[in-house]
C-alpha cells in the first residue's frame, strides 16, 4: 500500500510538473517581476527598443518565463519586426504550448502577411481549437482562415485581367478614382485629389470620348467648392447626379448625399437630398440605377466610425426618395462599401473585408434571384484582387468593359484609372438603351417635361417614370430577357407608344434611337383638320382571335386615361390584320378586334357615344406583307380622333 501511494505522489507531481514546464507571472521571483514590471513600462511608453533590451536579459534569467517572449514578441510587431516577432511567438509555443493560444493567432497573421498560406491554415485552426468559445478574437479568425483557404485556390486559377490606363487626358501626377460613365460609355466623371497632405481636398472632373480618344478632363465648376466633393455617380442618361460631401455647415451628418441636375448648358445648384437619405451617420459613395430610379450607398457610423453597410432606396413618382432599407443579405460584422448596380438592374458589385478574399478588401458580385434577394457574393478573383485593398470598380452598359483606380507601375500617379475587359463569368445581364426624341408633330418645338413610362409588359408594373429633359429627349436602359411598353404623354397632346420585344434569346442589343412625335389634341377642331391615327403598339390579341391578351392592359389605361382626361373627345377604334388567309376572314377578325377594345372601354366607364369600332382587314398595308416584320407591322390596332 505504501508502494501503491508513493507511485500515486510521484506520477502525480511528474504530470503536474509536465503540465506547467513554464513560469508565468505568478511563479517568478520579486526581483524578477521588477524587471518585467520596468519593461512594461517601457512597453507602454512607446519605447519598443529599449523594452526588448530589458526583456532580453528577463529571459537570460528566467528562461522559461513565457510572458518575457509574449511581451517582447508584440514588441517586435510594433517596430515591424515579422521575423523576430515569429521568433519569439514560437518560442513562446515551444515553452507553453498551451498557455496564450492568441499565439497561434499573431503566427497565423504573420503568414498570412508572408502568403505561407498552408502555415496560416494550421496556426489559426490551432488557436480556433484552443481559444475560449467566447474570445473576441474568434470572427477574426474565422476570417483569415476563410482567407488562407481561399488565396491559394485563386492564384492557382487566375482571371484574365489586362488593365490599360486611361491615358494623360484622364490621369496625372494626382490622385484619380471612383470612377462614373454614362450608358453610351461616352461620359466619365471621378474624383481627383487635389494638393497634399492636409490642404488636400477633392474635385469632381468629367471627360468625355471623341472619335474613341478621351478629351483632356475638366473640373465640374458649377459643383467644385474649396471643400470637399467626394464620390459620386452620374446617371445613365447623364441628367443626374449625386456626390458626397463632408463637413458642410447644417448638413445632418459627418458626410451627406448631394445631387444636381444638367439644364443644358450646365449643373443645377447642388442641393442635399435630405432626411429620407441622409442621417446624423456618414453617408458616401453613391450609385444611381440605370433609370434614376433606385439609390444605392454606403452609410458608416457618425464621423465615418464603425462598420459600413451598404443601402438602398427607391424614388418615388414625385421625384422624392424612399427611406433606405439595409441590403441584409450582403451586409457583414465587418465594411460593405463602393455599390455599383449595373443597368441591368440586377447585378451589383461592392467592396467588402467581410468575405473570403486576397486582401483587407476585394471587389465582389452579386447577382438578384427571382425572388428579389441577392445572392451570395461571389469574388472576383485573382488578379483583379490582390493584397492590397481594391475599392470601386464600375461596370458600362455592355458588361464588357470595367473601369477602376489602381497603383500600377508605369502610372502617372500614385492612383490612376484603368480600364479593362470583364471576364465572361462576371459581366451582367445584357443591356440596350432607347434615347428618343419628343417633339411637337407639327412645329417641331422640343416638348420637354413630356412624362415618359416605361412598363414591364409580363409584370404590367411601371418600370420607371422620368420627363424629358430641356431638349426634349430622354434616355432609358432596356435589359434584355423582357418586353416592354414605352408611354409618352405631355398635357394637350395625344400620347404615343413603343413597343420593344427584348425576351428572345437573340434580341438587338444595338441601342435604340427613337424620333417620337406628338400630337396636338385640336381644342376647336375642323372638318378639314387631319389627323394621323395613333397606333396602340401594345395592344396584343391571340393567334387568329380578338381575346384581349393580358399584356395589353397597360396601352389600354393610357386610352382610357385620355379619354377621361378628354371629355368630349370621341374616337374610331381600328383593327388591321396582314393578308395571310381570306379577305373576308380578316376583314371579320379585324372588326372583332376593334369592337374588343371597344368594350374593354366601355366596361371601365368610357360612354359607349364616344367610341366607334371599325375593321379594315388587309385593305390599309403600311408595310410590305411579304416580309415577317411587315406582316406583323399591319397586324395592328390603332384609334383615331373624330372631329
Amino acid at each position: 500500500m505504501r508502494y501503491f501511494l508513493f507511485l500515486m505522489i510521484f506520477l502525480t507531481s511528474t504530470s503536474l510538473w509536465a503540465q506547467k514546464d513554464y513560469q508565468t507571472t505568478q511563479d517568478i521571483s520579486n526581483k524578477i517581476k521588477k524587471k518585467y514590471r520596468e519593461a512594461f513600462s517601457s512597453y507602454n511608453a512607446f519605447k519598443y527598443k529599449e523594452a526588448i533590451k530589458q526583456l532580453d536579459k528577463i529571459q537570460k534569467k528566467a528562461p522559461r518565463f513565457v510572458n518575457a517572449y509574449l511581451l517582447e514578441a508584440d514588441c517586435y510587431l510594433l517596430l515591424k519586426e515579422w521575423e523576430k516577432a515569429k521568433a519569439c511567438f514560437e518560442q513562446a509555443l515551444e515553452i507553453a504550448p498551451d498557455y496564450k493560444p492568441i499565439s497561434h493567432y499573431r503566427l497565423g497573421q504573420l503568414a498570412m502577411q508572408s502568403a505561407t498560406y498552408v502555415e496560416a491554415g494550421q496556426q489559426l485552426s490551432l488557436f480556433l481549437e484552443k481559444a475560449p468559445k467566447n474570445s473576441k478574437l474568434r470572427p477574426a479568425a474565422e476570417r483569415l482562415l476563410a482567407d488562407a483557404r481561399f488565396r491559394p485556390q485563386a492564384m492557382a486559377n487566375p482571371v484574365s485581367f489586362q488593365p490599360q490606363n486611361m491615358g494623360p487626358n484622364i490621369n496625372s501626377h494626382q490622385r484619380e478614382y471612383f470612377p462614373s460613365v454614362t450608358a453610351n460609355e461616352k461620359k466619365i466623371v471621378f474624383n481627383v485629389l487635389i494638393g497634399e497632405g492636409r490642404q488636400a481636398q477633392e474635385d469632381l472632373y468629367q471627360s468625355f470620348k471623341v472619335n474613341g480618344e478621351w478629351t483632356p478632363a475638366k473640373p465640374l465648376p458649377e459643383v467644385n467648392t474649396p471643400e470637399n466633393e467626394g464620390a459620386q455617380s452620374i446617371s445613365a442618361d447623364g441628367q443626374y447626379l449625386v456626390f458626397t460631401v463632408c463637413n458642410r455647415p447644417g448638413d445632418y451628418g459627418s458626410c451627406d448625399l448631394y445631387y444636381c441636375v444638367w439644364e443644358g448648358q450646365g449643373w443645377s445648384r447642388p442641393q442635399n437630398m435630405g432626411p429620407n437619405i441622409n442621417t446624423g451617420n456618414w453617408e458616401s459613395q453613391p450609385s444611381l440605377s440605370a433609370n434614376a430610379q433606385a439609390l444605392y450607398f454606403t452609410r458608416g457610423g457618425a464621423r465615418n466610425q464603425g462598420d459600413k453597410d451598404l443601402w438602398m432606396s427607391y424614388r418615388n413618382l414625385d421625384g422624392s426618395w424612399g427611406t433606405p432599407q439595409p441590403l441584409s443579405e450582403l451586409n457583414t460584422d465587418y465594411d460593405e462599401t463602393a455599390p455599383c448596380i449595373h443597368p441591368d438592374g440586377q447585378t451589383l458589385y461592392f467592396s467588402s473585408e467581410g468575405y473570403p478574399g486576397m486582401g483587407k478588401k476585394d471587389l465582389f458580385i452579386s447577382r438578384k434571384g427571382e425572388d428579389g434577394k441577392w445572392g451570395a457574393p461571389v469574388n472576383l478573383g485573382y488578379p483583379i484582387n490582390t493584397e492590397g485593398i481594391e475599392e470601386a470598380i464600375v461596370v458600362g452598359l455592355s458588361g464588357e468593359l470595367a473601369y477602376l483606380a489602381a497603383e500600377r507601375a508605369g502610372g502617372y500617379g500614385s492612383l490612376d484609372l484603368y480600364s479593362f475587359e470583364l471576364p465572361e463569368a462576371l459581366r451582367p445581364k445584357a443591356v440596350t438603351y432607347l434615347e428618343a426624341h419628343v417633339f411637337d408633330a407639327e412645329s417641331k418645338a422640343n416638348l420637354d417635361q413630356a412624362l415618359v413610362y416605361l412598363i414591364d409588359l409580363q409584370a404590367q408594373d411601371t418600370v420607371c417614370a422620368i420627363r424629358t429633359n430641356a431638349e426634349g429627349k430622354f434616355l432609358l436602359c432596356l435589359p434584355l430577357g423582357q418586353d416592354y411598353a414605352l408611354h409618352v404623354k405631355e398635357k394637350g397632346y395625344l400620347f404615343a407608344s413603343e413597343h420593344f420585344e427584348l425576351s428572345a434569346a437573340n434580341s438587338r442589343q444595338t441601342p435604340y434611337q427613337l424620333p417620337m412625335p406628338l400630337q396636338a389634341l385640336k381644342t376647336n377642331p375642323s372638318k378639314t383638320d387631319s389627323v394621323a391615327p395613333i397606333l396602340l403598339k401594345n395592344v396584343f390579341f391571340a393567334t387568329n382571335s380578338a381575346s384581349l391578351q393580358p399584356s395589353s392592359r397597360a396601352e389600354l389605361e393610357q386610352l382610357r386615361s385620355l379619354l377621361i382626361e378628354q371629355p368630349k373627345m370621341r374616337i374610331r377604334l381600328q383593327g388591321h390584320t396582314d393578308n395571310e388567309g381570306e379577305q373576308a376572314d380578316n376583314l371579320a377578325l379585324s372588326q372583332r378586334r376593334a369592337e374588343a377594345v371597344r368594350q374593354y372601354l366601355i366596361e371601365r366607364g368610357i360612354a359607349a357615344d364616344r367610341l366607334e369600332a371599325q375593321g379594315f382587314g388587309e385593305s390599309r398595308p403600311i408595310a410590305d406583307n411579304n416580309t415577317a416584320e411587315g406582316r406583323q407591322a399591319n397586324r395592328r390596332t390603332e384609334f383615331l380622333p373624330l372631329n
